[in-house]
């Protein structure tokens, strides 16, 4: 039997690992404004990449133990990133995958479109107005 994603130490592992690729700023919470962890959680365990995320949680897991001696939830920042260089040099489809899905959750969502002011010219802040137009020779 396949272990489950959507365990509660699943959760706050690709909590902050979400955290990790779309960091907070003064703009906001970066992944975590979109609840990346829990959603990600649903959203892979009944997929295709489910065994790629089962066994990408679970060499985060050792290595933060190995590396740090905590969970990945109690990483700070700096070992936060050097956790997932390290994913991403052991397991690059793994960190492909989590980047690409942690950026397609948190660029789907429309209270992030006006806080990064895209989807382009239409937003009120933010954007480029000739974002549209091919680029000027110069």
């Amino acid at each position: 039997m396949k272990s489950e994603i959507n365990t509660a130490v699943d959760q706050a592992t690709l909590t902050a690992l979400a955290g990790g690729i779309i960091p907070a700023d003064d703009i906001d919470a970066g992944a975590k404004a979109v609840n990346a962890g829990p959603r990600l959680a649903a959203k892979v365990a009944s997929e295709p990449t489910a065994d790629l995320y089962r066994r990408g949680l679970a060499l985060a897991a050792v290595l933060a133990r190995e590396n740090y001696g905590v969970p990945v939830s109690e990483l700070n920042n700096p070992q936060l990133f050097d956790l997932l260089a390290a994913i991403r040099e052991t397991s690059p489809a793994f960190f492909k995958q989590l980047r690409a899905d942690v950026s397609a959750l948190y660029l789907s969502d429309p209270q992030v479109w006006q806080r990064i002011g895209f989807p382009g010219p239409s937003a009120d802040k933010g954007g480029y107005p000739d974002f549209d137009q091919p680029p000027a020779d110069r």
